[in-house]
């Protein structure tokens, strides 16, 4: 036979197809780009950290901003999203060959999680709080990135200043990038609800 019947056709589909299955909600599409933006930040951090900080140094030392924007980012979230952000912005930060090693994902993950438990359960929501965690975070990531370099025969005994001055330098420039990160996690609602 050469001519099929009429119910042997399949009809054309009306419905929207993938797209359609795959609709978001407003609140959703508020997070989508938050992450976005947060991970656009960080690729920018990364490359300004490589591209134009890394040729100024400052008494030996340059700037640490990636480390810096990803304990920052953390400290807007509740321990459960800043664990899982934490460890997977240190991966591909390990991933992108600017980290000291395979050390930067674990060091980065508990201490952006400790900070955060500890500014949820004790520290009032304020800038002050904020600063203050972020800014020993990359204090204390500096000086286990050190002792492990020493450690490992990487890093001289001698070079404990520089790594101290490094971690001043990115903490001082925390405030710079704070109403950045503070704008971009206020999209799709308040940043904390505790």
């Amino acid at each position: 036979m050469f001519f099929k019947r009429k119910y042997e056709f399949k009809p054309d589909r009306t419905d929207g197809g993938i797209l359609k299955k795959l609709y978001l909600t407003p609140l959703q599409r508020k997070n989508l780009w938050k992450w976005a933006l947060i991970s656009a930040v960080l690729v920018a951090l990364s490359l300004l950290q490589d591209v134009v900080l890394a040729q100024i140094s400052i008494g030996g030392a340059t700037f640490c901003l990636v480390p810096c924007g990803i304990l920052m980012c953390a400290m807007f979230f509740d321990p459960e999203t800043a664990a899982v952000f934490s460890l997977t912005a240190s991966t591909l930060y390990f991933f992108s060959g600017t980290a000291p090693g395979t050390y930067t994902i674990v060091l980065l993950t508990g201490l952006a999680t400790l900070l955060c438990i500890f500014r949820t359960g004790y520290l009032q929501r304020c800038f002050s709080a904020f600063f203050l965690c972020a800014g020993v975070g990359m204090m204390a990531y500096q000086l286990l990135t050190f002792a492990i370099g020493c450690f490992l025969q990487s890093a001289l005994p001698s070079r404990f200043g520089v790594f101290m001055l490094c971690g001043g330098l990115s903490v001082a420039v925390m405030p710079l990038l704070y109403p950045v990160f503070l704008a971009i996690s206020n999209i799709g609602g308040e940043t904390w609800k505790e």
